[in-house]
């Protein structure tokens, strides 16, 4: 399959090869056809602790994306409303996210027994 970024430039990716390109995106994409909306399940200071919360998630199955706002990013804030990062889950998920993120953990310094 030819993509767009391997064409000349000025080129167009012909229409057969557009129609395989929209149906590979439709079958890799969890909304296939459909817009999905993320929204923000948690706020965490930095990307460390947003990357736990989204690891926490996805073990259970939940797609999640970290976002921190650019600038945060660029100067390596921690702190602070740009230093914040959102943990985001797909609209439908919100609740079953929400339900895991409130679930307590295991104390502290006692380890889980198999």
């Amino acid at each position: 399959m030819v993509t767009e970024a391997a064409l000349p430039s000025g080129s167009v990716l012909p229409q057969s090869d557009r129609a395989k390109t929209t149906e590979a995106a439709k079958e890799t994409t969890p909304g296939k056809d459909r817009e999905v909306r993320w929204e923000v399940v948690a706020v965490a200071q930095g990307l460390a602790e947003a990357a736990i919360i989204q690891g926490r998630l996805e073990v259970e199955g939940i797609p999640a994306r970290v976002h921190q706002e650019p600038a945060g990013v660029a100067i390596g804030l921690t702190v602070g409303l740009l230093g914040q990062a959102k943990v985001l889950v797909p609209e439908p998920l919100v609740e079953v996210a929400l339900d895991i993120l409130n679930q307590p953990g295991p104390e502290p310094g006692v380890e889980e027994e198999n």
